[in-house]
């Protein structure tokens, strides 16, 4: 929580609440804008605001920079972004190209290789980058435009003409708009929908994130193995590579990241390759990033003026590599629309960014799901079935699919 050397009457040191140390910059402001998470949707928003002029309010509930965590794989709709907040130079130089995607089989042989060349060719760069790298660069384009860490929300009212917030240091301000985008797990999201009005989507499915600088893993090409109950997968990004281990989260319950480590390696047995020499090199980690693979879905963005953006909106699975660039481009879509409105037009603002991104950002999100289901398999024999099937799954029907989600189709 922010507070400045300020002193009361006496001339006694004053702590001062959240509210007043905000107060001056909102006075300047056009739009008074409040945005809850400076992860990769509020970074971005904020980012964007910020170059347009406007000087929203950011908050972040973990009380420092946090580059813990996961490796991305950026998409050009990312990536068009970074070109338009003047990033795009500093995203290469931090990231990796994505080239190509191998599925692997139980026996070590690789199924099937797609080249994603011809992506990047038509629609810009397709790199891998650690999410750490790129809150940095996101974060270090707000100059003098603080994040505000380790602050929430304790609660929020809302009228026809702006949303009275309440913060955990129990002072208020009136704010014109409150952007949620803290995450699946948004308690901002809480304040304006029902239990009913938000679907989850869960897999059963989880895994832990660990990395390796194995010179077999590393290099621009995506490989996935995926067995009965478990998985891996190897993702390469600047200097090392991101290997995350799944399974069931039933089975998971009774394991640590290390004993699932050494099941893996029992699993691929004496085979050689790139699998087995990510898993005798991991990176040594006290506490390795564990992700729930699941999901969720808001059936309405906004009400008043309070509105969802990125994963408290519609979360993605890992399995279409689509969630961050989706996020980063709907809060481009939402910073167009504030900037052709007034406070008094903000609902309608909200409406249009709706209709503009939704339809979109949930078909893409089918999209990750319907991988899900293929990938995530329990038994050898749908695993057969599943890699049998890979055969039928051609570059042309990669390129289309991975075409349609850029493209918003």
């Amino acid at each position: 929580m922010s507070s400045g050397p300020h002193t009361d009457e006496e001339g006694l040191p004053q702590k001062v609440s959240f509210a007043d140390a905000i107060a001056p910059t909102l006075s300047r402001a056009r739009l008074r804008i409040l945005i809850v998470g400076a992860g990769i949707a509020g970074a971005t928003f904020a980012a964007l605001l910020k170059q347009r002029g406007e000087a929203p309010v950011l908050i972040e509930k973990n009380p420092a920079v946090t580059a813990s965590g996961y490796m991305l794989g950026l998409l050009p709709l990312g990536g068009r972004v970074l070109h338009g907040l003047g990033l795009h130079d500093a995203y290469l130089a931090e990231s990796r190209p994505m080239n190509a995607y191998e599925f692997i089989g139980m026996s070590g042989k690789r199924l099937r290789h797609y080249s994603l060349t011809p992506i990047m060719e038509r629609y810009g760069a397709y790199q891998g980058i650690e999410r750490g790298a790129l809150l940095d660069l996101l974060r270090g384009s707000l100059g003098d435009l603080p994040v505000h860490y380790g602050t929430t929300i304790r609660n929020l009212v809302q009228d026809e003409g702006g949303v009275d917030v309440t913060f955990d240091d129990g002072s208020r301000h009136r704010f014109d708009l409150v952007v949620a985008a803290d995450g699946i797990h948004s308690t901002t999201r809480d304040f304006i929908l029902s239990a009913d009005e938000y679907t989850p989507y869960r897999t059963g499915w989880g895994g832990w994130v660990m990395w390796t600088d194995a010179p077999s893993a590393m290099g621009g090409t995506y490989r996935e193995l995926w067995g009965p109950g478990w998985g891996m997968g190897l993702y390469p990004v600047k200097d090392r590579t991101g290997i995350f281990l799944a399974g069931r989260i039933d089975a998971l319950k009774e394991k640590s990241a290390r004993s699932l480590v050494d099941e893996l390696k029992t699993q691929l047995g004496k085979r050689k390759g790139p699998f087995a020499d990510a898993l005798e090199s991991l990176e040594p980690e006290d506490e390795p990033f564990f992700w729930a693979l699941d999901d969720g879905r808001a059936k309405c963005w906004s009400k008043g003026r309070v509105v969802l953006l990125g994963d408290a909106a519609a979360a993605f699975l890992p399995t279409a590599g689509a969630g961050a660039s989706v996020a980063m481009d709907s809060a481009a879509a939402l910073a167009d629309e504030l900037s052709r409105t007034d406070a008094a037009g903000m609902t309608r603002a909200l409406t249009l960014y709706e209709k503009r991104q939704r339809s979109r950002v949930e078909a893409a999100q089918d999209g990750s799901r319907s991988l899900a289901r293929l990938m995530f398999v329990n038994s050898p024999a749908l695993v057969r079935l599943r890699n049998a099937s890979m055969y039928l799954y051609t570059q042309k029907t990669l390129l289309k699919s991975l075409g349609r989600m850029i493209e918003g189709e």
